[in-house]
């Protein structure tokens, strides 16, 4: 094996290795979250970057741990630790084939660095595109930096400093305005830099810009832009794995949450107000490697909300505790190594023809550390031992005929889990055009809500101009009565003109205004169609990681076909 296809198998090897240990961390960290409700944003933030920085430690660590398998362990232990440079097939404890007869499975390590090469290549095609995107995200935020202004206002600078200095901060980063943004961002993380929206600057109040600057302050006194590196890191070598897209979509969500909590917990501002205010700002760009803005969809933002009304907070003792335990024993690689297999007993012998010719059969074969390769098959109820020269004889052994059980149960059980992968990522998919429907609905709401007022401002600019109406005819016949007295009638029509003046500038205001609170409600509508469309986005975003699944499901099913049909063939 030459080394670029030594190389190519241990790297294929250690990321999949590292993707399945990740599956049981991600369960893990994910039933704390939902079983502990309570738990506080800053606990969820660092047990979903502990997760991420799993699949880091997983790729870069040369040798996996190896744990001692108890003494009923089977000899076959699934992961027994093997040198690096070791073949494939010695990496795989056992295999399973259904069918007629076919002998074992030969060595596959000679014909790995085919394909393991392929795959490598594949992967490292896949990281520079993910490099040429995130490089396209990175100059897309300078282009915005270059064009940002210093805020001179001195309103604003002075709220900033007296911020910095009661947050402790040795050194601020530059408050510059944007006009190409509509929430406030931190940028960084060196040079760090705070952008202000420039159309929202002079409608938003003191204290609602005490609470933004409040906010990006927090994610620099945190140090969120370099501890978001590893999240966003793990996310572009792992491209293929789904779970690491959710980890760092799980990490920048509690990392809002988390910097939300600390900004109310300061005891400035009322949890009311912080809330309006998120909901004001609305959504933001996705959150990135040196970037923290707004809620990136709808969905998100909904659960930064639901974290703040939660008024039960775990115990920071057991929030601890949870996190040493999986820093302790969820980072490193590890492997279980089997025990050396006991001798095997005697066993009967029975020829081919005797065992029941042509019946189906499902073969096992069997490796283990420092034994022999061993055969079996299985037909029906009966079980055999394959020797080197292809005789059969029935095992009569009660343990290992358990043990095989065994074996053959658990192949069924991992079938049984791909089932319920397949049918809790199409559950996510449902969800997902769940929440769909109900911002499709709220836009709807918001847009109905918008006509109502603005139907309601023209009738109040027809009642306006009636009255103007009704007093420039009372003036008339006020005139008309008072002719024969010049001096009061010329006294009474100036009167009766300047009142349905004011009425008319009156009734021009209100018209002004109902044409304003049409607008406003135009813009709420559309709004809210960006919101739905976004949400119906995310719900197809969502349909189709849940086909992707069932394709690599799919694929791995074939793939398991495929591997029977060689083994028969050389059979």
């Amino acid at each position: 094996m030459s080394h670029a296809g030594t190389w190519a198998s241990e790297l294929i090897a250690r990321l999949a290795a590292a993707s399945l240990q990740s599956l049981l961390l991600v369960a893990l960290v994910w039933a704390a979250c939902r079983w502990l409700p309570g738990l506080s944003a800053a606990a969820r933030c660092r047990l979903w970057w502990l997760t991420a920085l799993q699949l880091l430690i997983g790729l870069c660590w040369p040798t996996p741990l190896a744990l001692s398998a108890p003494a009923w362990w089977p000899s076959l232990a699934i992961g027994q630790t093997l040198p690096a440079a070791a073949p494939w097939s010695a990496r795989v404890p056992f295999a399973l084939a259904a069918g007629a007869a076919v002998p074992a499975a030969p060595d596959v390590g000679a014909a790995l660095p085919a394909w393991s090469l392929a795959l490598a290549s594949l992967w490292l095609a896949g990281c520079l595109a993910m490099s040429a995107v995130q490089l396209r995200a990175w100059r897309s935020v300078r282009r915005r930096l270059a064009a940002s202004q210093p805020c001179e206002h001195a309103g604003v600078a002075h709220l900033w400093r007296r911020l910095g200095v009661a947050l402790g901060l040795r050194r601020m980063p530059a408050l510059r305005v944007s006009a190409q943004i509509e929430s406030p961002q931190l940028l960084g993380p060196w040079p760090a830099t705070v952008l202000l929206p420039q159309a929202r600057l002079a409608t938003m109040s003191e204290a609602e810009l005490e609470m933004a600057l409040h906010h990006e302050l927090e994610h620099l006194r945190r140090g969120d832009l370099w501890w978001g590196w590893v999240p966003a890191a793990a996310q572009w070598l792992f491209f293929f794995h789904p779970l690491a897209h959710l980890i760092a979509r799980e990490y920048a969500l509690a990392r809002e949450a988390a910097v939300d909590a600390a900004v109310l917990d300061s005891r400035r501002y009322p949890a009311q107000d912080y809330g309006r205010l998120l909901l004001r700002l609305g959504l933001g760009p996705r959150p990135q490697a040196g970037l923290a803005s707004a809620s990136p969809t709808y969905l998100i933002l909904k659960r930064r909300l639901t974290m703040l009304q939660n008024a039960a907070p775990t115990s920071r003792l057991l929030a601890l505790c949870l996190t040493a335990a999986v820093a302790a024993f969820g980072l490193a690689p590890y492997r279980i190594a089997a025990a050396d297999a006991a001798p095997r007993p005697a066993q009967a012998q029975a020829s081919p023809d005797r065992a029941g010719k042509g019946a189906d059969e499902t073969r096992i074969t069997e490796r283990g550390a420092g034994v022999p390769e061993r055969r079996w098959a299985v037909r029906g109820e009966r079980y055999y031992r394959i020797g080197d020269d292809g005789a059969y004889s029935e095992v009569v052994d009660p343990a290992t005929r358990e043990r095989l059980q065994r074996m053959m149960r658990e192949s069924r059980e991992a079938e049984l889990a791909g089932e319920r992968a397949r049918r809790d990522a199409e559950a996510t998919a449902r969800e997902a055009e769940r929440h769909a429907r109900a911002a499709r609905i709220e836009g709807e709401r918001a847009a109905e809500h918008g006509r109502r007022e603005a139907e309601q401002g023209r009738r109040v600019a027809e009642r306006a101009q009636a009255m103007a109406r009704q007093h420039a005819a009372q003036a008339e016949q006020q005139a008309h009565r008072t002719a024969r007295e010049q001096a009061t009638a010329e006294r009474a029509a100036e009167q009766a003109r300047r009142e349905g003046q004011r009425a008319q500038a009156m009734a021009t205001r209100e018209a002004a205004r109902a044409e304003r609170q049409a607008r406003q409600a135009a813009r709420g509508q559309v709004e809210a169609e960006r919101i739905a469309e976004q949400a119906r986005r995310a719900a197809a975003q969502a349909l189709r990681e849940a086909a992707a699944a069932t394709r690599e499901a799919e694929q791995a099913a074939r793939e398991a076909a495929q591997a029977t049909r060689e083994i028969s063939r050389e059979g």
